[in-house]
């Protein structure tokens, strides 16, 4: 009801906008520029900037403002991100490389480049193919500011429910001519106990008139990633412990995993300005993003069950019958499989992200055209191989101890065994694949506005984007189409050992959350093992490959309105999407066709109570589409179980109906108290679920498990903002967000939503003067919902910078991040034990840059 109270009002008003619209055309009013003037340098001239953009913007945002090349506030976007109220972060290797914005999944949260999309690819073979912008992709030396929207704008691009980030590159014109910036750091992980040199450049011309511009810049940066990971696998099961032999309900497996990373981050940036007359300029922007990460993935895996018996008399069971602790004895028969094994993952992910974008502006009397056509493409190309290493000639050694009720433990029977490269045979599985990802996308938009006098109405903007998507992925395999195939067959008939690719030992792992011998050290292989699996590689063979294509058509009219008390802005935006989906079902080539269309009113409006005190209310409906996975083209058929697992390309897209109400006390340039309360309303929400139905190659009854759009959603939350700047060239920042979520599961359970703390905060302190600036930045979350049944605990982090300002043209810098060297710890409450510990220790940068 609300949502169709909404679109009524504003289609009646935007109506009667249009209809006028054509001799308001004739108006001489010009809208001066609200927005300060604001020449403060250093981190209180950051916080300002952004401060003022907050201030003056109608819609519900926040932003970010580096006010000098190279001042961007955090080694990475997504850690500067997080300081911004309402989104919390989530990490895999250390960086951040997804946001969670008021209470929603990273997937549904958009990012944009300069106000365009951006085509990303993720890497994981194991990961779920969707939206999510992997943040790890890009530098912070290349971007002058983002603004993260809350609010809905009718002119800003559809697909977020949570907010919308919008990314900024700086431009030649904007700057003095012959700049030149240059860095060099060198950065230390406290995991990887090594140092890891980065080095950046920059240089912006433009002629004397001031009309044509040149701006180039390229970074490099290295870094060595080391994760430190125990953890668990899958929920507890199967059946009661009782006497020897038994499986009892227990995760399936347990691990040590050491993740070794080599990675390195390029940058590069060419923006070329044009400003023909007065009223026509041009714009050439290209931007490339290169990220490497090979590495090396060493997990000691205990599954007590894979040819192994439980000491029953040993065990403990906790008070939800699942067993904590136990001994897998091995069975000593001539099955091809031991409880305790190496299980060693090389891969050489290489990402790569291009983006070109040609604009055309051209300014009336009294209208304005804006022209953009570009492309964005990304695509990853990445390697890898499996094996198995074990010890079948002697597997009295291969036993383990497990006590997952927290810390998590694992030790193995004889130490000796995952120390000795000599004892780990090759067996069981010799993958070689390279998964391949691609994502283009090609956009055309024209934007229109027009200056009004018609009452409150001082412009209308109107605008239409037609935007072409294809995502593709494949699995590649070179080991014979089965990693138990010929390339396992013809190295274990040669013997193998991890002796052949012997690379040393690591010890002292799990320092912070592990117990004393709980596999904290083992034998590990080097790279060599690429020569061999290269050497030997079979014919190349197909697998799961799909692709979607979709065909994105928007519209919209939006008016901006002010009066002697008020301003905003109502708009209306209209998108139809047309979506082919390709892929394989029945054993065979299959495609399926969807279209859906989507009406999305928006108003923002601000009220100015005093003349430091604003009120923000907006309203809005937006969707967010479906992630790839969930709309593919796939069909995995059990006949003879009567069973079939499905993609779904009837899925339509989450749609969420969203409100804030807020007020906002500027008391200085620089200071602020503020206080938001906002709230959606998610239909159309996508589950896995099973239902009977009829099936091709499966029959009338087949259980078919397929994405269906089941449920509902409900997001309530308030978000609390403290900043000011001090005299004494002191300075805080604090913010808080409380969000409660909650979905209806397909089996009438509410849960929270995925990823998303009730609780976080942000505390930020700084001082600065002539000589130096230092900051202390504390952020902190309690426990979200990771996946099905877990919970990951209250995580905390600690970071801190210090600059010293040697000469009006060097800087010498020192920052530290993760000062703690907090873990990531996820738990099983329904089951009563530890899931996961990771451990990515703390970073330190020493650097010095010079700009003139």
């Amino acid at each position: 009801m609300n949502k169709k109270i909404t679109s009524y009002l504003t289609l009646c008003i935007l109506s009667a906008l249009h209809s006028s619209a054509i001799a308001a055309q004739s108006g001489e009013q010009v809208i001066e520029e609200e927005i300060e003037t604001i020449e403060v340098r250093g981190i209180r001239g950051s916080l300002t900037q952004a401060l003022n953009t907050k201030r003056f913007e109608d819609s519900v945002m926040d932003s970010i403002s580096a006010e000098d090349i190279g001042k961007f506030p955090d080694k990475n976007i997504g850690d500067a991100l997080q300081r911004v109220p309402g989104v919390t972060v989530t990490r895999g290797y250390s960086e951040v490389d997804g946001v969670t914005i008021r209470g929603t999944a990273p997937q549904h949260s958009l990012v944009l480049l300069n106000g365009q999309n951006v085509a990303s690819v993720g890497w994981f073979d194991l990961a779920k193919f969707n939206r999510s912008f992997n943040f790890e992709m890009l530098s912070a030396e290349q971007v002058s500011g983002l603004d993260v929207y809350k609010s809905v704008e009718a002119d800003i691009n559809e697909g977020a429910m949570g907010g919308t980030v919008n990314l900024k590159t700086r431009k030649p014109l904007d700057m003095a001519a012959n700049t030149i910036f240059a860095s060099a750091e060198n950065g230390y992980s406290e995991l990887a106990k090594e140092w890891s040199p980065s080095i950046s450049g920059l240089y912006s011309w433009k002629n004397d008139n001031e009309n044509f511009g040149v701006l180039v810049a390229h970074s490099v940066e290295k870094q060595r990633v080391v994760r430190e990971t125990l953890r668990t696998f899958g929920p507890a099961g199967p059946k009661d412990a009782d006497t020897l032999g038994n499986i009892p309900i227990a995760p399936g497996a347990m691990s040590s995993i050491l993740f070794d990373e080599a990675r390195q981050r390029d940058s590069s940036q060419i923006t070329l300005q044009y400003v023909a007359t007065e009223q026509l300029d041009f714009s050439l922007d290209y931007n490339k993003f290169v990220l490497d990460n090979n590495h090396i993935n060493t997990a000691l895996y205990a599954i007590p069950a894979l040819n192994g018996v439980y000491d029953g008399e040993k065990s403990i069971v906790n008070d939800k019958g699942v067993t904590t602790r136990a001994t897998s004895i091995p069975k000593l028969n001539d099955a091809n499989h031991v409880p305790l094994f190496n299980n060693t993952m090389l891969r050489t992910p290489k990402m790569e992200m291009d983006v070109v974008n040609f604009t055309v502006d051209y300014a009336g009397d009294t209208w304005e055209l804006h022209t953009v056509v570009g492309q964005s493409t990304a695509k990853s190309r990445g390697m890898q191989t499996s094996t198995w290493w074990g010890n079948l000639k002697d597997k009295s050694k291969t036993g383990v101890t497990f006590d997952i009720a927290g810390p998590l433990e694992l030790i193995p029977t004889d130490p000796t065994y995952v120390n000795d490269h000599s004892q780990l045979q090759l067996y069981n599985e010799f993958s070689l694949l390279n998964n391949v990802r691609d994502n283009e996308i090609n956009y055309y938009q024209a934007d229109l506005s027009f200056d009004l006098d018609l009452g409150i109405f001082t412009m209308l903007e109107t605008g239409v984007k037609y935007q072409e998507q294809m995502f593709s992925a494949q699995k590649d395999l070179f080991d014979g189409g089965n990693n138990t195939g010929p390339l396992l067959i013809n190295a274990m008939s040669e013997g193998l050992t991890l002796a052949d690719f012997n690379g040393g030992h690591v010890s002292g792992l799990h320092s912070k959350e592990g117990r004393s011998g709980s596999l904290t050290s083992f034998a590990i292989m080097d790279k060599s093992l690429w020569d061999y699996a290269l050497a030997n590689k079979q014919s190349k063979v197909v697998s799961e490959a799909f692709s979607i294509e979709e065909e994105i058509t928007a519209a919209y009219v939006k008016g901006t309105f002010s009066g002697d008390a008020f301003r905003g802005n109502i708009g209306l935006r209209v998108v139809d999407t047309n979506v082919l989906s390709k892929g394989t079902a029945d054993g065979g080539p299959a495609q399926q066709t969807e279209s859906y269309a989507n009406i999305l009113p928006s108003v923002n409006l601000v009220a100015d109570l005093k003349d430091d005190l604003l009120f923000r209310f907006a309203a809005g409906s937006t969707v967010s589409r479906p992630d790839y996975d969930q709309v593919k083209m796939a069909a995995s058929v059990q006949s003879e179980l009567k069973t079939a697992t499905v993609g779904n390309p009837d899925v339509k897209p989450y749609k969420s109906d969203q409100y804030d109400v807020g007020l906002e006390w500027y008391f200085n340039a620089s200071s602020l108290i503020g206080g938001t309360v906002f709230h959606k309303n998610i239909s159309d929400y996508i589950y896995q679920t099973d239902a009977r139905e009829a099936f091709s190659g499966c029959g009338e009854n087949c259980l078919v498990t397929r994405y269906r759009n089941v449920s509902t959603a409900e997001v309530t939350g308030v978000e609390l903002q403290y900043q000011q700047a001090f005299d004494n060239g002191f300075g805080l920042q604090v913010n808080y967000t409380y969000t409660d979520s909650s979905v209806i599961s397909p089996a009438g359970k509410e849960e929270m939503l995925d990823k998303v703390s009730k609780n976080s905060a942000n505390i930020s302190g700084y001082y600065e003067n002539e000589i130096f600036s230092t900051r202390l930045a504390f952020n902190v979350r309690d426990e979200w919902q990771e996946g099905t049944d877990a919970i990951a605990q209250s995580y905390q982090q600690l970071d801190a910078s210090f600059v010293w300002h040697a000469t009006d043209n060097i800087d010498v810098s020192v920052e530290a991040v993760n000062i703690l060297n907090e873990a990531l710890v996820i738990k099983r409450p329904e089951s009563g034990f530890t899931s996961q510990v990771d451990e990515f220790g703390a970073r330190y940068f020493v650097g010095a840059s010079i700009r003139f």
